[in-house]
């Protein structure tokens, strides 16, 4: 007797969530990820919702279930992807320069294509709700902490390249912090700043970058 679902039998039926596209590689994952970030960016975390992230996926919500199962999941791998990228664009350099103005610009150019791109923007709007929210899972916190621990090796690295093993290690953060926030603002300053954009920005981070060497010379 043929198996049908009428009749009861081990017979399954398909499952028509996956009807459409669904990738099954990285590319795929990619692509969805892509999709989550640009839906955040857009419209804020809490309005970058399953179905929308689907839709501009081109994918129905059970396929991208398939592949991360919870928004939760998707939201985590969205910051996981991101950092993957920031890490992979510093695995092979170095910051260069002779003298420490020349080191702390490098190390300001490599910084900045992370810090002050939109998608840390929208890494940000993860990892701060997945802060606040109780209802956020032990191992999702787990995930962001071992990710942050991955990009801070590559950041110290950097800084005890741009200013010496020997710097204070509260004087070091307090330059990383200068930089991520002066990269970020760059974003920003548009809507908050707007007399600094155009053709100011250039001469505003000369003054910026000058004053973190000032900072940090022992001469200075």
């Amino acid at each position: 007797m043929t198996e049908t679902a009428e009749n009861g039998t081990s017979y399954a039926p398909r499952d028509r969530s996956r009807s459409r596209r669904q990738p099954k590689d990285q590319a795929g994952r990619t692509q969805i990820v892509d999709a989550a970030v640009a839906c955040i960016l857009e419209l804020g975390f809490y309005r970058a919702s399953s179905n929308e992230i689907a839709r501009r996926a081109h994918l129905s919500w059970g396929a991208i279930q398939y592949h991360f199962g919870t928004r939760e999941a998707l939201m985590l791998a969205a910051v996981e992807e991101i950092n993957r990228r920031f890490i992979a664009s510093l695995a092979q350099c170095h910051v260069e320069g002779e003298t420490l103005a020349e080191r702390v610009d490098s190390l300001y150019d490599l910084l900045a294509q992370h810090y002050g791109g939109s998608s840390y923007l929208a890494s940000m709007q993860i990892m701060l709700n997945f802060q606040h929210d109780p209802n956020t899972s032990p191992a999702a916190n787990e995930a962001l902490h071992a990710q942050h621990q991955r990009v801070g090796d590559e950041i110290r690295r950097l800084l005890t390249e741009t200013f010496g093993p020997d710097i204070d290690p509260a004087h070091r953060t307090a330059m990383f912090h200068a930089i991520r926030g002066y990269a970020i603002s760059t974003q920003l300053r548009d809507l908050v700043a707007a007399d600094l954009a155009g053709p100011l920005q250039p001469e505003a981070l000369k003054f910026f970058l000058a004053g973190l060497v000032a900072g940090a010379d022992p001469a200075g």
